[in-house]
């Protein structure tokens, strides 16, 4: 019964404009998203090696302490309190108290650093390359450095209560304070990396990372229309009434359904996956490695699925349960602010709890690996709501069925 159903309901997308639809929005977002360049060994004594992050805790330091001292004077503080840009502008009284902590940092007067700070300033040139980057020329280096007498444990303290004053979601919270330590990647490190992406990551994992990381964004709202366009289908046919008085149990009609939205979401997610590992054969090949055949299609399951699971069960509840299109709402809200939350300083790279992980960088492999109990763990959770979402939705079809939900409104 479930199999000739589940036939039935795959059959039903091969004729909807949805999955068309699906297909081909998919496969342009990668197209216009994905950069399969070649990869290029770095050159000793280029003049620029992209980013890092530094672990030097000093380093930590004197940069916040910099972007600190920035932010209070021109009196522009900015946080991300539920991942929605936020400009805070602070009282009088709190600015006093911003003042206070970074003497403290420094160990010095505030007429001191405040006059430093002015010195360095007026050495300040601005000006745009010919790509239209900002660039800043300094006349006089930055001079205010966070006392040697002060520990991290003692920084860290600090800036925990300055990020109390400034709001919750501020860069300044302890959490947060390694996304200020950016610094030029050395020659090393940038070998390192090229290494790494040939040797770790076989080319082709490097580059499935990517694609899972692009692929992610528009795999978290894409998956909506198929459950909201099946039951709205079914509201306007008018055949509710019908399936509704049917011997076939509410658990093989939910579960069809549900596991042909899935198959014929995932299907042409493979076949872009196919098109994008034959890029990455031909990169990893230039580059005389051995790669990884089975990369995008461990990704995608490991990755991609759980996020397509999670958003595809929760707008087949909603709309089951309200009749409408509702779900688009909730959905684009959840999407949008997901997108915001996952923002993390010169890297976009972020797991945590968001539904929608982020990987946006090529390589990277030891931070990456950082990030792997992180994303397991988030993978499991989302996996495991959507199991709940679609057995609530078991739930209201079967109430529906008995004209409990239509009782209950008109109650």
């Amino acid at each position: 019964m479930f199999g000739s159903l589940f036939i039935k309901e795959c059959k039903m997308w091969l004729k909807s404009i949805v999955f068309y639809a699906y297909i081909i929005i998919l496969f342009l977002f990668y197209v216009t998203n994905m950069d399969e360049s070649t990869l290029k060994k770095p050159k000793e004594g280029q003049d620029d090696y992209e980013w890092t992050y530094s672990d030097d805790k000093k380093v930590i330091m004197n940069r916040t302490l910099e972007d600190l001292i920035r932010d209070y004077s021109g009196e522009h503080f900015v946080t991300y309190p539920i991942g929605f840009y936020k400009e805070v502008t602070l009282s009088d009284s709190e600015l006093k108290k911003i003042s206070e902590y970074i003497s403290e940092l420094t160990g010095m007067k505030e007429e001191e650093w405040k006059a430093e700070y002015d010195k360095y300033v007026e050495g300040l040139s601005v000006s745009y390359d010919e790509n239209g980057n900002y660039v800043e020329e300094e006349a006089v280096p930055f001079g205010i450095e966070v006392s040697d007498e002060l520990s991290y444990d003692e920084f860290e303290n600090i800036m925990e209560k300055v990020s109390e004053i400034i709001g919750r979601g501020s860069d300044y919270e302890p959490a947060q304070l390694i996304k200020h330590g950016i610094v030029p990647k050395t020659y090393e490190q940038a070998l390192k990396e090229y290494e790494d992406i040939l040797h770790e990551d076989k080319v082709t994992n490097a580059y499935a990372r990517l694609f899972s990381d692009y692929l992610g964004i528009i795999l978290g709202i894409l998956p909506a229309f198929f459950a909201i366009t099946r039951v709205i289908k079914e509201k306007r046919s008018k055949v509710s009434d019908v399936i509704y008085s049917k011997k076939m149990s509410s658990t093989v009609m939910v579960l069809s359904r549900y596991a042909s939205m899935v198959v014929m979401m995932f299907i042409p997610l493979i076949f872009v996956s196919v098109f994008a590992l034959t890029q990455s054969l031909y990169i990893a090949d230039a580059a005389g490695v051995s790669p990884d055949y089975f990369a995008y299609i461990k990704y995608c399951v490991l990755w991609l699925l759980p996020t397509m699971l999670f958003v595809s069960s929760l707008a087949y509840l909603i709309t089951e349960f309200t009749k409408n299109i509702f779900a688009v709402l909730v959905s684009g809200v959840i999407w949008f602010v997901s997108l915001f939350m996952a923002l993390d300083g010169a890297f976009l790279e972020h797991v945590g709890w968001n539904y929608i992980p982020r990987f946006n960088s090529l390589g990277r492999y030891e931070a990456f690996n950082e990030m792997i109990p992180q994303l397991i763990k988030n993978r499991c959770l989302y996996s495991a709501l959507s199991i709940i979402f679609v057995v609530l939705t078991i739930l209201v079809y079967s109430i529906k069925r008995r004209g409990g939900i239509k009782k209950w409104k008109k109650a």
